[in-house]
């Protein structure tokens, strides 16, 4: 994967980011986790992807210009139905 075009998996929570700024939401790793159905681990590399395509500033989870104009143009984020599977859980 080029370091300049992230991943879809990226750009969707870039729309997150977009939305949930939207909303009033304070955005977070976990809740950007949560929403995507990512563990927080892969929640925190997609965010790598989108700061090193400067798309989210290099501190915090804000967008930046050209971040807020690819969010715009990308359709609204659907949170997973699934939460994350969590390593050592199981089911009853």
């Amino acid at each position: 994967m080029s370091s300049s075009k992230p991943e879809t998996d990226a750009l969707t929570l870039l729309r997150a980011i977009f939305d949930l700024g939207d909303a009033d939401m304070k955005v977070s790793i976990d809740l950007l986790a949560r929403l995507g159905g990512h563990s927080k681990e892969r929640a925190v590399s997609l965010l790598a992807q989108l700061r090193r395509a400067k798309l989210v500033q290099l501190k915090g989870l804000g967008l930046t210009m050209v971040g807020l104009a690819t969010a715009v143009a990308l359709p609204e984020f659907e949170p997973c139905s699934e939460p994350a599977r969590r390593p050592g859980l199981r089911a009853a």
